[in-house]
């Protein structure tokens, strides 16, 4: 039995791996509160006393050092983090390789890895993850990483507007669905244009790189969702939930 981590830019996301690649507990913790955080990790251990080792991936590098000291005070044990040199890729085309953010890679990875993959069927992976920034990363059904694109998230595209102008700024909860187009307040006005900014982008960009996709490689394209407000399903595509926590348990845990 393992936990595993993964530190994003706003959230951290726990979760129990066993023998299979969907989390038997899964919890997600705003990594501002550190007690929270905490009291997260001293639940885990309550539920689940027999941990045999702790992964995580970050791209938060200023909670990490609180990551570690709280598993350490809980378990007992160092957790270990996973690199880029750590996921079993074929190639890496991005310049340079460790610059791409290491959720992205692992993401493309896990899809590829839950899709199944031949020599005979190759296809691009392409993810879109929604959280504080959208990227959309693509890999070929090879291991090849080839990059993508950085778009900025619902949430923080909306915070940025009432930064740069007289808009007044409203703390958003969670996105539950997609609001209405026509709205006669300022605050759903604003929030709606930062969904519908999100859904036109995203939209756009897709089509655009399986087209790319095609004309250079001539194969097919698979369009994955995951992500903070990959439940909104802005596209037709399969949605994974647990891409990133998948990715380290293919590299760290099933391949072993």
């Amino acid at each position: 039995m393992y936990l595993l981590a993964d530190i994003g830019n706003t959230r951290v996301k726990l979760a129990i791996f066993e023998k299979a690649n969907l989390p038997i507990c899964y919890k997600a913790i705003e990594h501002s509160n550190a007690l929270d955080l905490v009291n997260a990790l001293n639940d885990v251990k309550k539920d689940y006393d027999c941990i045999d080792g702790v992964f995580y991936s970050s791209v938060s590098l200023k909670v990490n050092d609180l990551f570690e000291s709280s598993v350490e005070d809980c378990f007992s044990m160092k957790p270990y983090r996973v690199m880029h040199n750590d996921i079993k890729l074929k190639d890496n085309l991005y310049k340079p390789k460790d610059a791409v953010g290491i959720d992205r890679i692992l993401s493309t990875y896990a899809s590829i890895k839950l899709e199944g993959y031949n020599d005979k069927d190759k296809y691009a992976s392409i993810v879109i993850d929604m959280g504080t920034a959208t990227t959309i990363s693509i890999m070929l059904s090879d291991f090849t990483f080839l990059g993508g694109m950085i778009i900025s998230g619902t949430k923080t595209s909306y915070q940025a507007l009432s930064n740069i102008t007289s808009l007044p700024y409203y703390e958003i909860g969670p996105i539950e669905s997609i609001p209405n187009p026509v709205n006669n307040n300022i605050k759903d006005a604003i929030m709606s244009g930062a969904i519908y900014n999100t859904i036109g982008t995203v939209n756009y960009a897709v089509m655009e790189t399986k087209k790319y996709i095609k004309n250079k490689y001539n194969i097919k394209s698979k369009i994955f969702l995951t992500g903070g407000i990959s439940n909104l399903r802005l596209l037709k595509c399969k949605v994974y939930p647990f891409l990133v926590l998948q990715g380290i348990y293919f590299n760290m845990i099933s391949n072993k």
